[in-house]
């Protein structure tokens, strides 16, 4: 299957997630480490399944160490930082920030892996950007600490698929994306573990549900990009494309969460984000 579909599907599958999350983390005792850690681990088990059924590929930790202990610990801080963030403001504008991520991919994908940005792509990424400046300007989103969260959540998150290139150059994406769900978890586990006495006082049969269901489009999410990248994507291609997530993810806000603040401004956004997806195609 050709990579942009695998990204297609990654986007629609992400933007689900992200509305799922908003709705969890809104709740008065959602507990951001914790929900973190548990994330992790039950994407790490789904994306497991899926790794068995396809034929499980042993991970080179040792070929490529700095890259794995690189990876899970920026993919351990980017997730308790949305995690955060989630808790503090509203879906549409951690997605919207969220492009702050494509910036630092681009350029670490350009410096550290030698990737080539085309004239083409520039200007697809341009709109992409340009769409998102958009929205951000209208909304008017405020400086306070949820918007720090999401920004330094996006940016951990574009470092680490900068390292997730470069091993899945070598290494099977579908085995990888297990792993990659796993060492996170335990990271976050390890750095605080009195965490799990917390557990017990936000999670019952609701939670457990939601956060299984936000696992499971996460998962599927996780599969394809990496499926993606190992079937001929650049870091530095995938970063702008799944930016359209933005525009996907604030209309669902609208639709859902009542997040329903200048509609017409996020509608024409999509109209370039989907033009500079094409470009950078």
């Amino acid at each position: 299957m050709n990579w942009f579909i695998f990204a297609i599907i990654g986007i629609l599958s992400i933007s689900i997630a992200n509305i799922i999350q908003r709705a969890m983390m809104k709740e008065p005792e959602s507990d951001p480490l914790g929900s973190s850690i548990i994330f992790q681990f039950i994407v790490a088990l789904i994306t497991g399944v899926f790794a068995l059924f396809k034929g499980f590929v042993p991970p080179p930790f040792a070929e490529f160490p700095f890259n794995f202990i690189f990876s899970a610990v920026f993919y351990a801080l980017g997730t308790l930082a949305l995690f955060n963030a989630a808790k503090k403001i509203g879906a549409s504008e951690i997605t919207i920030l969220s492009a702050c991520g494509a910036i630092v991919t681009i350029v670490a994908a350009v410096i550290f892996l030698g990737e080539v940005f085309s004239i083409k792509q520039v200007i697809g990424t341009t709109l992409v950007l340009a769409s998102v400046m958009l929205v951000q300007s209208k909304l008017k989103i405020s400086k306070n600490l949820g918007s720090l969260y999401a920004i330094l959540g996006t940016s951990c998150y574009a470092l680490a698929i900068v390292s997730d290139a470069y091993i899945l150059r070598r290494y099977d994406a579908v085995s990888y994306a297990p792993i990659m769900s796993f060492l996170p978890g335990v990271v976050l586990l390890l750095a605080k573990p009195g965490v799990v006495s917390r557990l017990k006082g936000f999670i019952n049969v609701r939670y457990l549900k939601n956060m299984s269901l936000y696992g499971l489009f996460y998962g599927i999410q996780a599969i394809t990009y990496y499926l993606a990248l190992s079937s001929g994507a650049n870091a530095s291609q995938m970063a702008p494309i799944f930016k359209s997530t933005i525009i996907l993810t604030v209309i669902l806000a609208a639709l859902f969460l009542k997040e329903k603040e200048k509609i017409g401004v996020k509608l024409f956004s999509a109209l370039l984000v989907t033009a500079g997806v094409i470009l950078v195609k």
